[in-house]
């Protein structure tokens, strides 16, 4: 595995840096799942990022390491789609599950970390909604089917940790949850991200970045809306007093993404959100809980996932609603 010793010899043999050039390299927040370098000099600054064969979690969670050759093809195709929105390809090592990308600059923040601060720009929310909006709609075609057909990663990273531990965790729940996942593991309509949240956006002053792609599959797209909304939700749960703000984004996302996709893709309401109780119940009892939360935000975002997931909603200001009794406002 890479560390911060030999990332540099790594990139002079991959031919990106040359011998004997000074560097800076810094251990970057990889999550639970990834070793990520930066690193800098004058003639390249670039992210080496390598899959872990077992997660950074409590609970023993393996996970297949070719993870990274998708995320490294899903970054290329996406930016065919929409040139701009994902950091640049520079190397992908097969035999290492490694690949190497440019690395944004500096000050640039998270979306997340934005929301927790309180702010809030619905500008990127809306961006966003557009910019899924035509990766999903960009494939839909056999091609991408082909490409992206193998879901282990997805089962993996999301749907044992989070549907299937959810199940265990709360067997009253285990067949509602079971469905869900039936679901999101039946014939897929487009490339799904998996991993379409505030953290995984990188905020210019011009133009914004989506990374992390390494659970991308052609699947159900519901899944991406879903993803998206229960952060905000928690967020909300979070920081009631910036509840509207996120709820606001929430809908500008919503509909800038439904504005958008062709009438085959359009999202419903019911089974989006459904998807989103499932989500808030893992995050809060699954394998990876959102860390942010306190116990009391926990037993509220527990609760209304459990009413989201069982009966979901028919229209999203209708969930935005209970998210609002919950939080207050």
């Amino acid at each position: 595995m890479l560390t911060a010793a030999t990332v540099g010899a790594y990139l002079e043999e991959k031919g990106l840096l040359a011998p004997g050039v000074p560097i800076e390299v810094t251990e970057l927040g990889g999550g639970v799942s990834n070793i990520v370098l930066g690193v800098e000099s004058d003639g390249l600054c670039c992210v080496v990022k390598q899959s872990l064969p077992r997660l950074r979690v409590a609970d023993e969670w393996i996970a297949k390491r070719e993870r990274a050759v998708t995320e490294a093809r899903a970054l290329e195709l996406a930016a065919a789609l929409m040139p701009g929105t994902v950091p640049r390809v520079l190397e992908l090592d097969l035999e290492a599950c490694a690949f190497t990308i440019e690395r944004a600059p500096a000050d640039w923040p998270t979306w997340k970390d934005d929301l927790l601060e309180g702010r809030v720009d619905e500008a990127v929310a809306r961006r966003l909604g557009l910019i899924l909006a035509a990766w999903h709609s960009g494939t839909t075609d056999a091609a991408s089917a082909e490409a992206f057909a193998d879901r282990e990663g997805f089962e993996q990273l999301r749907i044992d940790p989070y549907y299937r531990t959810v199940m265990r965790v709360h067997p009253d729940l285990a067949r509602v949850v079971g469905a869900y996942a039936e679901r999101l593991l039946g014939p897929g309509r487009c490339l799904v991200h998996g991993d379409y949240s505030p953290k995984n956006v990188l905020v210019g002053p011009d133009r914004l970045w989506l990374i992390d792609f390494e659970v991308a599959h052609f699947g159900e797209p519901s899944f991406d809306l879903a993803f998206m909304f229960n952060h905000l939700f928690l967020k909300a749960l979070h920081r009631p007093v910036t509840a509207p703000r996120y709820l606001a984004c929430a809908q500008t996302f919503w509909d800038a993404y439904a504005g958008s996709v062709p009438g085959l893709l359009a999202p419903d309401a019911a089974a989006v959100l459904g998807q989103v109780g499932c989500l808030m119940v893992a995050r809060i009892d699954g394998k990876s809980p959102a860390e942010y939360l306190s116990d009391e935000e926990r037993s509220r975002a527990r609760s209304l996932g459990r009413r989201l997931l069982t009966h979901p909603p028919g229209a999203v200001s209708e969930a935005f609603a209970e998210v609002r009794t919950v939080t207050g406002g």
